[in-house]
């Protein structure tokens, strides 16, 4: 018998869990669900950008046709094909406006691949911090009143930059910030890596819908895409050509055709035109397990203050005397792997491919559930904390590792940022308080860089 290496020892014993995948990607192991033969032998597929097959940065052949319908789907002047995920997405939306010393105006629960990028570009972030009303402490809403806020102080920002839907599924009035920005001449920037499927809603909850400048989606979150795939949506045109140029800045020379391929595939599935029933189908299925969480005493997201979306399910964990972990051993005893478990909350993502046995697993463990409601904590918050020195300087500057107990007063050099969620807790160039200290001690982190 062959000897299995680590790696694939790991993911077989997952495999023979068969768990119900209410986590990323989108196609839930079901790829070839719909097109049995489709790239069963995946080795036959795995090329690279040979002729006849077109080059991902210059896309003049079937890429670019493949970039075109997209396009098209999306009502995008431009769309570029990622095999390199949203982040890459991302870094080139901050790279297309970016000048020297930038200032961006940016929502404080963005993802670490944002920071990461607005680091490497010179870009200093303005902060706007969510306004909790969702009450899911690290996500939550950014107020259109704040960003205009913001703008009135610093009219020479390069852009503003938010995150919608964020992690937990909440969403932001993305269309009346974007008249915000248009009325201050200031591009809107949206990490909508958790939205792709918002185009195929009832009205549609896309950004380019909404009137965003650039979006990035993140087909395989909820789209039957290999993971990686990934599409960046250009409403601007002052932006298109430069794009390709700025993408092959931060992407790999030699993209993954299995990824691209999956992608190109997708689209004859948007085409039959089944996914706005598809996803109204999901979203009624979460909705029913919402209402017999919330009968079973689980504190759920609060949807009164705006909009939600509902291809995840959000269970609290704060108020059952337990731990995240725990809460996760009870999750995969019931055949339920989530996508996201911490001390406060549970995130099940779920897609048109989950089909209803999973959802049985999920209503079967809500209905077993027999733990007695203890007193609720406070939601985790992210710390506002006060910048010392910008963020590119922080990042490069000499630094050591110390213990969160000794952090106090320091000044953070590298980002902490438990991922999932991907939100950052600390920034460099942060000066860490005692509240920070307390919530990354409540994440199980006990050492973080700080600037000599």
């Amino acid at each position: 018998m062959e000897k299995q290496t680590p790696l694939v020892k790991a993911v077989n014993e997952y495999l023979k869990r068969d768990a119900a995948r209410f986590h990323m990607p989108g196609h839930k192991g079901f790829l070839m669900h719909r097109e049995p033969n489709r790239f069963s032998d995946a080795y036959l597929y795995d090329i690279t950008e040979v002729q006849g097959v077109d080059s991902l940065y210059e896309a003049n052949g079937a890429i670019r046709e493949t970039e075109e319908a997209f396009a098209r789907i999306y009502g995008a002047k431009r769309t570029l094909l990622s095999a390199g995920g949203a982040t890459l997405c991302i870094q080139t939306m901050l790279a297309l406006v970016a000048r020297e010393d930038g200032k961006i105006i940016a929502g404080r629960n963005l993802h670490t691949s944002a920071l990461n990028a607005m680091a490497l570009l010179g870009l200093s972030p303005i902060w706007v911090y969510p306004d909790q009303s969702a009450g899911c402490g690290m996500g939550g809403r950014l107020r259109p009143e704040d960003v205009r806020v913001e703008l009135q102080k610093s009219p020479d920002v390069c852009a503003v930059y938010i995150t919608s839907p964020d992690y937990f599924g909440i969403l932001s009035d993305v269309e009346q910030i974007a008249k915000i920005c248009r009325s201050y001449r200031v591009p809107l920037l949206v990490d909508n890596a958790h939205g792709s499927h918002l185009k195929f809603r009832k009205p549609s909850l896309h950004p380019i819908d909404l009137g965003a400048d650039m979006c990035c989606d993140s087909l395989h979150k909820t789209m039957p895409v290999l993971t990686g795939g990934a599409l960046l949506h250009i409403a601007n045109e002052r932006y298109i050509p430069a794009a390709k140029q700025r993408m092959s800045m931060f992407g790999s020379t030699s993209p993954n055709y299995l990824i691209m391929l999956s992608c190109d595939r997708c689209i004859s599935y948007i085409e039959k035109g089944e996914l706005l029933a598809e996803f109204e189908a999901v979203c009624g299925r979460v909705r029913a397990l919402e209402e017999l969480a919330e009968k079973k005493g689980f504190v759920l997201l609060d949807s009164k203050a705006g909009t939600r979306d509902y291809t995840k399910l959000v269970l609290s964990v704060y108020n059952w005397g337990i731990s995240g972990s725990q809460f996760g051993e009870r999750l995969r005893a019931g055949g339920i792997e989530p996508e996201y478990v911490s001390d406060m909350w549970a995130v099940l993502m779920a897609s048109p491919e989950n089909l209803g046995g999973d959802y049985r697993r999920v209503e079967k463990f809500l209905n077993a559930w027999d733990l007695p409601a203890v007193q609720s904590t406070s939601a985790q918050v992210v710390p506002r904390l006060e910048p010392a020195m910008s963020l590119r300087s922080a990042i490069f500057a000499p630094s050591e590792m110390v213990s969160i107990e000794n952090s106090t007063g320091r000044i953070a050099s590298a980002m902490v940022c438990p991922c999932p969620p991907g939100i950052p807790i600390v920034i460099p160039g942060e000066k860490i308080d005692d509240e920070a200290v307390k919530l990354l001690k409540t994440c199980g982190i006990c050492c973080i860089k700080v600037v000599l």
